[in-house]
């Protein structure tokens, strides 16, 4: 397994499988008892995407990280994982 420092993801383009613009991460959530990162922070693309997702106090989506299924040039998140993520916030 490669490794990726945290400082690189930084404003790293996030899209969905399908192609779909989600916006650029802007922070890290870590669960500081095993050091796995567990959510996303992420500046939505559109005012369209921040309705269509779970977000924080300051507008930022939250997208679970085992919704990552690719980090290269830019993080791809499942879409799938998005919708369920979406219908269980309802």
């Amino acid at each position: 397994m490669s490794r990726i420092l945290a400082s690189s993801l930084r404003d790293m383009r996030v899209l969905t499988d399908k192609g779909l613009r989600v916006g650029r991460i802007h922070d890290l959530e870590v669960n500081e008892d095993n050091g796995e990162v567990e959510t996303l922070s992420i500046k939505p693309e559109s005012q369209e995407i921040a309705q269509n997702l779970s977000t924080n106090e300051n507008g930022k989506a939250l997208v679970p990280f085992s919704s990552v299924v690719a980090i290269r040039d830019y993080v791809v998140v499942a879409e799938k994982n998005l919708t369920i993520q979406q219908l269980k916030s309802r």
